[in-house]
């Protein structure tokens, strides 16, 4: 880490020695002592000299990042652009065109949705009476045999009314 030292008397070259770190290698400095980019602490010596207390170790262990000098807060932010009455009620109807637009395609893709929910409902109520229709069933007229049957058999043993006005018979796909 460097140290800069600010010396305000041209000493001998004994001095000079005395110096921690790189001090006689930089630049000088308008009386603003940093270390790595941040302000320094530092004291006057008995000799004059100003003597830069180095930055210790982080706790973290990241020595190389730099202490914050200035908050959050601090940081100029731009303010906004002031847009005239026109251009705002302009830009309100373009947002509230958009939105209708987006209404529209919603309704829209709705009513597809709904349109083929009921085709589907139409195709399997048809296919179900066709399935019917073409069905082959036998009607039981004697109803001791339910009673002898198997359960296999009692399992495709259905109610159906045949098209005789009103009348339920047993059956058997």
């Amino acid at each position: 880490m460097d140290v800069q030292v600010d010396r305000t008397d041209a000493g001998s070259s004994d001095e000079k020695h005395e110096a921690v770190g790189k001090a006689s290698d930089c630049p000088p400095t308008d009386g603003v002592v940093s270390v790595g980019g941040v302000p320094a602490q530092t004291y006057e010596a008995i000799d004059g000299t100003t003597v830069v207390i180095p930055r210790g170790k982080p706790k973290s262990g990241r020595t190389w990042k730099n202490l914050r000098t200035k908050r959050h807060s601090d940081i100029k932010k731009d303010k906004p652009l002031w847009t005239t009455w026109n251009k705002k009620m302009q830009q309100r109807a373009e947002k509230q065109s958009i939105k209708l637009f987006q209404k529209e395609l919603k309704e829209l893709k709705q009513k597809q949705m709904e349109e083929k929910r009921k085709r589907q409902e139409e195709h399997k109520k048809h296919k179900l009476e066709n399935e019917r229709k073409s069905e082959i069933v036998q009607p039981i007229r004697n109803t001791a045999k339910i009673k002898r049957m198997k359960k296999k058999q009692l399992r495709q043993i259905q109610k159906r009314d045949t098209g005789n006005i009103g009348r339920v018979v047993n059956e058997v796909k």
